[in-house]
């Protein structure tokens, strides 16, 4: 990330600053065009109308807003060799808790499958779920790709934003592949990843991560 701060819940502040953390993620990525963040405020009764986002908010936003208070930053990144979109979840004092990302590809017909990574004692883990489960469960260059990208522990900012615990662990990190009106949907839930703790470079929204997994997703590794 720049030097331009981190979010603190004023939301067209945070639209700000995410747009250039978006514009340094795509830039990384070989990405160029203009990405548009828009800020939702969340209401469990009044899910937006989004074209995808009414699934997306039941199975997963909705689900944190029953335990935090918090908004959302919908963007549409372009480049990317399929559509690809994103949102960011952050608590009410702008804390990022998760990112999450939908991709369509353009897949032969599979039935639904989840991966889900939790965290062990000893290691973390990648479970493997739903009905097309047995034809993933061998693919051992794909389920490395997935399990190393995801991230179930949020690092808060080592500047401006005051923390009992050096790590948290989120509730949730996915990659669900289903098909939805015709096409094959990607769902990724992840965090944001701490890169090091000197300004202008803390955080990465996970970008390359993301976009590994659905290329590996897509190349059938």
């Amino acid at each position: 990330m720049n030097k331009q701060g981190y979010p603190r819940g004023n939301p067209a502040e945070d639209c700000q600053k995410l747009q250039l953390w978006w514009a340094e993620e795509m830039q990384k990525a070989g990405f160029s065009g203009a990405v548009a963040v828009e800020h939702l405020r969340l209401d469990p009764q009044q899910p937006p109308a989004l074209g995808f986002g009414k699934q997306l908010f039941e199975s997963l936003v909705m689900q944190r807003q029953a335990t935090m208070n918090t908004f959302a930053y919908h963007a549409a990144i372009p480049g990317a060799p399929w559509p690809l979109e994103t949102f960011v979840m952050t608590t009410e004092s702008g804390a990022i808790t998760s990112v999450i990302y939908r991709a369509v590809l353009k897949l032969p017909g599979t039935a639904e499958v989840a991966f889900k990574k939790s965290i062990g004692m000893l290691s973390d883990k990648l479970e493997v779920e739903g009905p097309a489960a047995e034809q993933f469960k061998n693919r051992k260059a794909l389920l490395k790709k997935i399990k190393d990208g995801l991230n179930r522990r949020y690092e808060p900012p080592a500047w401006g934003f005051v923390a009992s615990k050096k790590y948290f662990e989120l509730g949730e990190a996915s990659v669900t592949l289903r098909q939805a009106a015709g096409e094959n949907e990607v769902m990724i839930v992840t965090t944001v990843r701490s890169e090091s703790a000197f300004v202008g470079h803390n955080y990465s929204l996970g970008l390359d991560k993301a976009l590994g997994i659905i290329k590996a997703l897509e190349h059938g590794d």
